[in-house]
């Protein structure tokens, strides 16, 4: 996932202009505010899963909340994993402590690119099962796939087509003309 700066329009995070700062402050701001979930897990391979899992908070010099760790493990079902490389966990697994990564510093804003992507349909189904619960105990979670059965499983939905908006669920929107 490519973090860009947008072309024009703002960005507020909790109250925050996210471009409005210098780039040390964006990366506190992405650091503690959204939690990353990316297709290809971007675990690091020498460190074990509950090392993976509370690096953003070590990024900030923040002892990890032990019992929260201990809660999301417990949650994703991998509490048995934590002190395994992710060389020693499945694809599933791998996503699972992605997503504990992501949860770690109780982050605002989820961004989850193609979280699904490289799993099997059993697996997939847990993934997309947990982070809608992830929104419904109140974190914004942003999605983005291209599987038509786990957009349809969201509260919105948005159709991108070259960098326009296509579709929009929420308004009932369909524009062919590629304006919406």
């Amino acid at each position: 996932m490519t973090v860009l700066v947008p072309t024009s329009g703002s960005v507020f995070i909790d109250g925050e202009d996210m471009y409005g700062s210098g780039s040390e402050e964006l990366a506190k701001i992405r650091r503690t505010k959204i939690g990353y979930i990316f297709q290809n897990y971007n675990l690091i391979p020498i460190l074990t899963a509950k090392e993976n899992i509370i690096m953003p908070s070590l990024l900030d010099s923040k002892n990890p909340d032990d019992k929260y760790l201990r809660e999301l493990a417990d949650t994703l079902e991998i509490t048995d994993r934590l002190n395994h490389l992710p060389s020693e966990l499945s694809g599933g697994q791998k996503q699972r402590v992605a997503i504990a990564r992501a949860l770690i510093n109780r982050p605002s804003l989820i961004l989850s690119d193609e979280p699904t992507g490289n799993l099997d349909r059993k697996t997939a189904d847990e993934i997309m099962s947990l982070l809608i619960k992830i929104n419904q105990m109140g974190n914004t979670v942003v999605i983005v796939t291209h599987d038509e059965k786990y957009a349809e499983m969201c509260q919105r939905n948005l159709r991108i087509s070259d960098g326009i908006i296509t579709q929009d669920s929420r308004y009932n929107i369909e524009n062919k003309l590629g304006k919406v």
